[in-house]
């Protein structure tokens, strides 16, 4: 048990020291949310992200932003939608009326 772990140790420092740096990884990481990443691009950072536990952190905290903007924005329309079919013709007319005969 203790030989597969300190292999496992070697490996990771090893992978540390000849793997793409952390700050090159973040832009590699930002491209994967805009476009599919080559097989290269995703070996290194699956590779990476198997011996950085800081940008494993960093890609779920963008995941999340991702999401939850994505949901903000599905919500707002939502809300902007609902919004404009409460006004009647009238009430929208009226509006009209009113900011043109605005000085």
């Amino acid at each position: 048990m203790a030989l597969c772990s300190k292999a496992t140790h070697a490996l990771r420092y090893f992978l540390l020291r000849h793997l793409p740096t952390c700050q090159q990884m973040v832009a590699v990481m930002s491209e994967s949310m805009e476009r599919p990443l080559s097989l290269r691009e995703r070996t290194m950072l699956r590779l990476h992200l198997w011996v950085c536990a800081w940008c494993a952190w960093y890609l779920e905290q963008l995941h999340l932003l991702r999401d939850t903007l994505r949901l903000r924005a599905e919500q707002m329309n939502e809300d902007d939608s609902a919004a404009s079919r409460q006004l009647s013709n009238e009430a929208c007319e009226r509006i009209k009326r009113a900011l043109a005969n605005r000085p």
